[in-house]
């Protein structure tokens, strides 16, 4: 691998500061420079678990593709937005469904910034002006691991120039004592979590001038959110699974705080470019996954994981995605009987069970493009090398081929 420097496609921090020299990482959380470590490590193209070439693979992948009756395309929450775009062409021209891991990940958190009914900043402007910082349902200390460092608790930067030692204020709401509750000291608040709801209703009998459950503590972090002025609660799937769909009084909170000071929310942990395709499905469609292009419509039934158990697919195109390792078992073995064409770089459980398994590159190291933090700022990404197949060039040749 040639010396330079990187943006790290390992989570949707997206990092833009990793520097590659003498084989050597830099700057990379451990997960970010298992990519670069390990970017060798690929996988060949295959039809029926045997080794072809590239071209029989592609080509085979076309025939399945055009003899679909029911085809769904899964995945593609790694890779750029150019790649994107011809995916959501591909399921329009085959009238496939098209759907991504928003659906059972933070994708509820991105449609209501989308529609407006939740305020929202950049990771930027937290770092420069973000007094209390609120992570809640999620542990940044293991799962974003950069987070804390490059936006928002340590930084001394902009308005916060003192830190965290009197420039910041942390809470964490869990269920347990993270490693990030963990670091909640001096000026920060821990805040154990038995219901998100009850949480929530706590934080407005406080605004209403009520002592309702968890008033201590929501009474106190109100008043440091007067006192910081600019605030940013960070919600993970704790926050999303917490609520169980049920965002109307967690919306309102937000308002109401923001009747206080300001106070912005932003969706914390998914995989680097799942914003980005929940936002171009938005641009195009209305709606940010689980959709259907015969239908021209978005339903719960068309998320992936129900197509497959309802045996209402007869072809998955996974692009960039590892479903066997991530669905339950009872989807994973009716995925197995349906045929799977899998684009991705890397040997996988679901390279296991493809019928067709094609090679692509990996932003960031063999391909460009552009990717969409998750606090909706677009990075574009220049590689380290030029790639011979890289997610766009393959999705294309399918499209063009695919009758």
């Amino acid at each position: 691998m040639p010396d330079g420097m990187s943006t790290c496609t390992g989570c949707s921090c997206l990092c833009p500061d990793i520097v590659i020299k003498d084989s050597k990482i830099f700057n990379a959380c451990r997960k970010g420079s298992s990519i670069f470590k390990h970017q060798d490590e690929r996988i060949e193209p295959s039809i029926e678990g045997k080794k072809v070439k590239f071209e029989e693979a592609l080509n085979k992948a076309i025939d399945i593709i055009s003899s679909s009756e029911k085809l769904a395309i899964f995945g593609l929450d790694t890779i750029p937005l150019e790649a994107q775009e011809v995916a959501i062409e591909l399921a329009k021209k085959r009238k496939a469904y098209i759907d991504d891991n928003s659906a059972f990940c933070l994708g509820d958190f991105i449609e209501l910034i989308l529609k407006g009914d939740l305020p929202t900043t950049t990771l930027d402007d937290v770092k420069s002006n973000a007094y209390v910082i609120f992570y809640w349902g999620t542990d940044p200390y293991n799962s974003l691991s950069r987070h804390l460092s490059m936006y928002t608790y340590y930084p001394r930067a902009g308005k916060r120039q003192r830190g965290y030692e009197e420039d910041r204020y942390l809470v964490v709401a869990d269920v347990r004592e993270s490693h990030t509750a963990k670091l909640v000291k001096k000026n920060a608040k821990f805040i154990k979590v038995e219901s998100d709801e009850a949480l929530v209703e706590g934080f407005l009998s406080s605004m209403e001038g009520k002592a309702g459950k968890y008033y201590e503590e929501t009474g106190r972090i109100l008043k440091e959110m007067q006192r910081g002025k600019f605030n940013v609660i960070f919600g993970g799937l704790g926050l999303k699974y917490g609520l169980n769909g049920k965002y109307g009084r967690f919306i309102e909170m937000i308002k109401k705080m923001n009747e206080l000071a300001e106070v912005y929310f932003i969706p914390a942990g998914f995989h680097a470019n799942m914003r980005g395709f929940n936002e171009l499905m938005f641009e195009k469609t209305g709606s940010i996954n689980r959709y259907s292009f015969e239908t021209e419509s978005s339903a719960p039934e068309y998320e992936f994981s129900e197509l497959v158990k309802n045996d209402s697919i007869d072809t998955a195109l996974i692009v960039g995605s590892d479903p066997a390792n991530s669905l339950p078992f009872d989807v994973v073995k009716k995925l197995k009987e349906i045929n799977i064409v899998l684009i991705d770089p890397k040997p996988s459980l679901t390279s296991k069970i493809a019928e067709v398994v094609i090679p692509s590159a990996i932003t960031g190291i063999d391909q460009g493009g552009t990717m969409v933090r998750s606090d909706g700022v677009r990075i574009k990404i220049e590689p380290l090398l030029e790639g011979e197949y890289t997610d766009e060039s393959i999705l294309q040749k399918i499209l063009e081929g695919v009758s």
